[in-house]
């Protein structure tokens, strides 16, 4: 498959690592599942790469969630495989270019699908795939499929889970690592985890300037069993560096993300270095409660792109890419969770981490994710097609928790005990059981802020106002329509007001800069529409402009 020649690329946070047969392998991702085997099964968390020198090829085991990413470029000359889009962009004989369809869906959905990158010939390989690449090319081969299993009682699934997860939590190397708390279910799981093998490691938190709902709630816990809590405020120092993150991120994520990654690039600048790995309670949703990681479609205004652009483009935004696969069997919803919707919405996030820290969760583990096989058919938990429903049931989540019966994380938190199962979740619940009034209420007032900034009332004239409450700190600390129109006016104006990138056929120029004036202006609120003009602007200045340093 394919010709020419091959080049590898890959960064990696890990050293080489070898079997008792000094066979040469290269992981991508955290070791915790490693056994030593280079023809090992699949691993969750980690990519593997074993090289062999006698015939000079290499052959490549995705994740089973395509989580480290791996990537592959191709045409007549060459075939690139590699861990970063940007080192593709850096090889002599490939000059990226951005892909339409992917452009489109970049705008419609917030991410490509279906394997794709934003650049043409690039795509993200799949999960669970065996990948072999020499002088002879690139071969590709889909393996991965989740195992055959009848269907387990709620009890006996509960216990599958449970004695996975904590297996998975005991392999950890938690020696170098941060981990990133919330308020949520997922990461106080890992936390008492972690507390019942007294192992307890540092915690981050990021912050607004006044404390968000996480924050309030990292602290109480961390202040309780005595470790270590760093709260990272997005003051004006984060605010003064935005242009040069804002860049960063874009670079970092493959183009897919600009804006919206700077709270994280920041973070692990104010960590400096001092973590090698980074723990979080990544796929807990999927793998926990069989959701998705969001329902709701970015919806950016397509008309700023060139016709060219939206007619090759035709019927590519047309409904929602989930409905239609989590409706029906609920083995192949799974399985679509695990290899489509986990991947494409979390490879930009994932990838601006892995440049900082190793990436590790024990929800990311294979002994866990093959215990959903045998989740009960009777799923109360189920992914839905509808997205009204996927809402409420978060919402439910949020404010009332999972039933004890049907979550393992609920389960383990309820054995384990301590202030961790008794202290509010989300909005309000109790692991140990009923909700906190003064947690309720504070649920109550974080959606509130949910509200206020969807609305964009955090920005504007009352925006002020709105922010003294303390509402929208208290959901969300990315108060993304403020920073573009307070503190990356000029920058954006700047970078989309370029010749070279008015010159590139991917936009209408006049409709454009009708969107770009009128929200600075304060006219309409374009936030989103022109925060993509943004992403696509900085992938094409990033990635389809040679004579960058790597």
């Amino acid at each position: 498959m394919g010709s020419g020649r091959v080049h590898v690329w890959f960064r990696s946070r890990l050293p080489f690592v070898g079997d008792r047969n000094h066979v040469p392998v290269l992981l991508l991702g955290d070791s915790a599942e490693w056994a030593g085997d280079p023809q090992g099964a699949y691993m969750a968390g980690a990519a593997s790469l074993v090289f062999d020198g006698a015939s000079e090829s290499m052959t490549i085991r995705t994740s089973l969630v395509s989580l480290p990413p791996v990537f592959l470029y191709q045409d007549d000359r060459c075939s690139v495989v590699a861990s970063d889009p940007y080192l593709i962009a850096g090889v002599p004989d490939v000059r990226l270019e951005l892909d339409p369809l992917a452009v489109v869906q970049l705008g419609a959905i917030g991410h490509p699908v279906q394997h794709r990158t934003l650049f043409r010939r690039t795509q993200l390989l799949p999960a669970g795939a065996r990948i072999t690449a020499g002088p002879g090319g690139v071969r590709v081969e889909p393996e991965w499929r989740m195992p055959p299993a009848e269907p387990a009682a709620w009890d006996a699934f509960i216990e599958s889970q449970i004695g996975a997860f904590r297996r998975a939590v005991h392999r950890l190397d938690a020696s170098r690592s941060v981990l990133s708390l919330t308020a949520g279910l997922d990461t106080r799981t890992v936390f008492a985890a972690l507390a019942a093998e007294n192992r307890l490691v540092p915690a981050v938190t990021i912050s607004g300037a006044r404390p968000s709902l996480d924050a309030r709630t990292a602290a109480e816990l961390c202040r309780a069993y005595s470790v270590p809590h760093q709260i990272v405020t997005l003051d004006d120092r984060f605010t003064r560096a935005l242009p040069q993150l804002v860049q960063q991120a874009s670079r970092f994520s493959g183009g897919l993300e600009s804006l919206e990654q700077t709270p994280d690039i920041f973070m692990y600048h104010e960590l400096g270095g001092r973590f090698g790995a980074r723990l979080s309670g990544n796929l807990g949703n999927q793998v926990g409660r069989g959701g998705t990681e969001g329902v709701g479609l970015r919806g950016a205004s397509l008309d700023i792109l060139s016709a060219a652009v939206r007619e090759q483009s035709r019927g590519a935004n047309d409904g929602h890419w989930l409905l239609a696969k989590l409706d029906g069997d609920r083995t192949a919803a799974m399985e679509f969770i695990l290899q489509q919707e986990i991947p494409f919405t979390s490879v930009g996030n994932y990838s601006v981490g892995s440049h900082f820290a190793v990436q590790q969760s024990p929800y990311a583990d294979s002994a866990l994710v093959a215990t959903l096989a045998l989740k009960p058919a009777d799923n109360l938990a189920a992914p839905s097609g509808s997205l009204l429903r996927m809402r409420l049931r978060d919402l439910n989540h949020r404010f009332f928790g999972e039933p004890a019966h049907t979550s393992f994380q609920r389960t383990l938190l309820q054995r384990i005990g301590g202030f961790a199962a008794r202290y509010p979740i989300n909005y309000g619940w109790r692991a140990s059981g009923g909700v906190s009034p003064a947690g309720f209420a504070l649920g109550v007032a974080t959606l509130l802020g949910m509200v206020a900034q969807k609305q964009g009332l955090d920005d504007g004239p009352v925006g002020d106002i709105v922010a003294r409450t303390g509402l929208p700190s208290l959901h969300n600390f990315r108060r993304s329509t403020h920073w573009l129109r307070r503190h990356l006016r000029e920058f954006t104006h700047d970078v989309l007001g370029e010749r070279t990138i008015r010159n590139t056929g991917l936009f209408d120029v006049p409709a454009l800069t009708r969107v770009v004036e009128e929200h600075f202006s304060g006219r309409r609120d374009h936030h989103e529409t022109v925060v993509f003009a943004l992403d696509v602007a900085l992938a094409h200045q990033t990635f389809c402009t040679k004579g960058r340093a790597l």
